[in-house]
């Protein structure tokens, strides 16, 4: 079902995938205070949905993902202490979206700025479509990237390309975005959202135990030193094992799974 507002996130679902659309047409997707308010009690209800395996975040508006942030509320900013806060808070909901318990694709279908390429990157798989445009053009606002993209932007594609494209605000296209490591898959528009559910529905077909034990895992290692990422796949690993893992993939099953899958040169789900 589809909940139809003139501004907010609209909600679908698509059997055991969820989707969480932005809609903000007279603003080209800006991120709004509602918007986000939304998002974040939209994610979670969702975090409480056994039925829900996967979500997918992207526009409810043809050529636009998210044009950015809402400029006339930032303009209303009381000083330091007032753009502390905002950043602090919109911070927590796309680390909602990072930490949420099942996969997160973003769904990039066009224009992808400033905050919007903030809350894409907090997504665990982007796609665009070949005709997708990123960019981080806080500096040229006299601002900076402030919602935890900057960080985010360093960690997908290192500290030179970050520095280059916060401090330019240069337009990168979906095929630079695949090559720097900003979007993980980029597809013909017209096959976007057919390829995003594909890839939704497959990750949400898998084990839930295990997709959420490794998503913890890579976000962990991410963030931390070798030596502490090591210890926590291990102790997951240990886990998964000790649960639902080991009965999936136990005696026959797991045989199966190897010699129908890794041994023959196809990809292991």
């Amino acid at each position: 079902m589809i909940y139809l507002v003139d501004v907010g996130v609209l909600a679908e679902r698509d059997e055991n995938v969820a989707l969480l659309l932005i809609h903000n047409p007279q603003l080209r997707n800006a991120l709004s205070k509602e918007i986000l308010s939304q998002l974040r009690t939209a994610l979670l209800e969702l975090s409480q949905d056994e039925e829900i395996g996967a979500v997918i975040i992207g526009s409810a508006i043809e050529g636009v993902f998210a044009s950015g942030g809402n400029i006339r509320e930032l303009r209303t900013l009381a000083g330091s202490t007032g753009g502390l806060h905002f950043a602090e808070s919109v911070q927590a909901v796309f680390k909602m979206v990072e930490d949420f318990p099942r996969p997160v694709v973003a769904v990039i279908n066009g224009y992808c700025l400033g905050a919007g390429a903030e809350l894409a990157m907090a997504a665990d798989i982007r796609v665009a479509a070949d005709t997708a445009l990123l960019s981080s053009p806080q500096v040229g606002l006299g601002i900076t990237p402030g919602l935890g993209g900057g960080q985010r932007l360093i960690r997908l594609c290192g500290p030179g390309h970050a520095k280059r494209l916060i401090l330019t605000g240069d337009l990168v296209t979906a095929q630079d975005a695949l090559r720097l490591g900003l979007v993980e898959l980029v597809v013909p528009a017209s096959e976007l959202w057919d390829v995003a559910k594909r890839i939704a529905k497959k990750l949400a077909n898998k084990l839930r135990v295990a997709v959420t034990l490794a998503k913890t895992a890579v976000n962990f290692s991410s963030q931390a030193n070798l030596e502490s990422g090591c210890a926590l796949e291990a102790a997951q690993f240990g886990l998964a094992c000790a649960t639902a893992m080991s009965r999936h993939l136990s005696g026959g099953a797991m045989s199966r799974h190897l010699s129908g899958r890794a041994w023959n040169g196809n990809e292991c789900d």
